[in-house]
């Protein structure tokens, strides 16, 4: 059995939105976002099902990539060890951004299914990244104190959306 990271860890605590640093409620939504896109994977999923979770997936994904700009990576991009993977965050954001957008343009529905397929690829790419490469970073280089309080940013910007 393999064993499990810290940052894996994190993510599975039964943490509430108010009183959790910005990177246990970030592995928090990455957490729903993957159970969402197990979804769109399955091989038993109708193609109702797998709008249905897309559905849900698309508005979590456009809350928690809106709150985690605001509340962090426009805070990290600036400093020297944070800008490129910030800066990063942010482009391949918009690169999701860019995938949703084109997902409603496909009118056959086997076609969009399959892109949506596709979207989860390049967004579980984004998210191993951050928890490999990101989160860590923040985990070592920020005070758990500051953690907090951008989560408390990050919780405040995310109420407007769906909660994981």
């Amino acid at each position: 059995m393999k064993k499990k990271s810290k940052l894996q860890i994190i993510s599975q605590a039964n943490v509430s939105f108010d009183s959790a640093g910005v990177v246990t409620l970030l592995l928090k939504d990455h957490r729903a976002m993957r159970e969402l896109m197990e979804k769109i994977d399955s091989p038993r999923a109708t193609q109702r099902a797998i709008f249905a979770a897309y559905a849900k997936l698309e508005k979590l994904v456009h809350s928690h990539m809106k709150a985690e700009e605001e509340s962090l990576l426009h805070r990290l991009k600036d400093h020297k060890l944070f800008e490129d993977k910030a800066k990063e965050g942010i482009e391949e954001h918009r690169v999701h951004e860019l995938i949703m957008a084109h997902v409603h343009r496909v009118k056959d529905p086997e076609r969009r299914a399959i892109h949506m397929h596709i979207f989860c690829e390049v967004l579980e790419h984004h998210l191993k990244e951050e928890e490999t490469k990101l989160f860590p970073r923040v985990q070592k280089n920020i005070a758990l104190t500051t953690r907090k309080k951008i989560g408390k940013i990050f919780a405040k910007k995310r109420s407007s959306g769906p909660k994981p």
